[in-house]
């Protein structure tokens, strides 16, 4: 499944609206990216197996380690404006379609450390792949099991997690099934504790933008900021964050309460598309 996916072209056309200079070559990188075991370099795959599965995205080894796998993250709950719309609820958990996969190959895996090589909390961080050769985690995306969520430093097979979301997106899958592509940013509330549990796809016209020496602040239609702080704003290099005020985007991010509104950051440029 995932392992077959390419990178989906709307996905990328949507983030080099607002993206230039060297997120251009990046993006370039990312497309030429393979995502399949057979195209890394064998050099520093590290053959495992798995003993158990700890939460979504941890695995026990059996050599007495516990890694982190790059790229799960949850989906979090509708908001109560749309759950009734599609309350199905057909798709398994992130951790359930892990341990399903797992079985199927037999416990064992490929991993190469990531970049950084370890979380905050200094659980190492790696790319995973099953021994028919596909990537673990855009395999599960791609089921419709999980979101994207790449590590903190962009790489080229982060592009393999975004084709994998948009091959799910276009067949209703799993999570996708339950939900709009993009859900309107309008819909949220700040009240929703909820939020916080996962990651959303969200859309919205920018109205205004509060730049500072710190951060840019994307104001949208509804309840919702985007957040693009410090360091990550290297990822837009040459972007005047006001040429988005009247544009329609969609973000990808988590949720949560600032104030009397609600915020998301924004971190990756590919979790930022400006819509055609």
């Amino acid at each position: 499944m995932a392992g077959r996916v390419r990178t989906d072209e709307g996905v990328l056309r949507g983030a080099l609206v607002c993206v230039v200079g060297a997120v251009l070559l990046l993006l370039a990188g990312m497309a030429a990216a393979e995502c399949r075991l057979a195209d890394q370099d064998p050099r520093g795959l590290q053959a495992v197996e798995v003993e158990r599965v700890v939460g979504f995205d941890r695995l026990h080894l059996a050599d007495g380690r516990t890694i982190r796998l790059i790229g799960l993250a949850p989906a979090a709950p509708l908001p109560e404006a749309l759950t009734p719309l599609r309350d199905l609820r057909l798709h398994e958990g992130i951790r359930e379609a892990l341990e399903t996969r797992l079985a199927a190959a037999g416990q064992r895996l490929k991993l190469r450390p990531a970049d950084p090589a370890r979380d905050p909390g200094g659980t190492p961080r790696m790319h995973a792949w099953s021994e028919d050769g596909a990537l673990l985690a855009a395999d599960l995306i791609a089921a419709g099991a999980a979101m994207p969520r790449p590590g903190p430093r962009p790489v080229p097979l982060d592009a393999c997690l975004y084709a994998a979301e948009a091959e799910a997106r276009a067949a209703e899958r799993g999570l996708w099934l339950e939900r709009p592509a993009a859900m309107p940013a309008r819909v949220l509330d700040p009240l929703d504790g909820a939020l916080r549990q996962g990651r959303l796809r969200v859309m919205a016209e920018v109205t205004a933008v509060r730049a500072t020496g710190r951060h840019w602040v994307l104001v949208l239609e509804g309840p919702l900021d985007l957040l693009i702080r410090g360091d990550d704003r290297d990822h837009w290099p040459e972007l005047d964050p006001e040429s988005l005020i009247g544009e329609a985007v969609v973000a990808r991010g988590q949720v949560y309460p600032w104030r009397d509104r609600l915020r998301m950051r924004i971190r990756h440029p590919l979790d930022l598309e400006v819509e055609d």
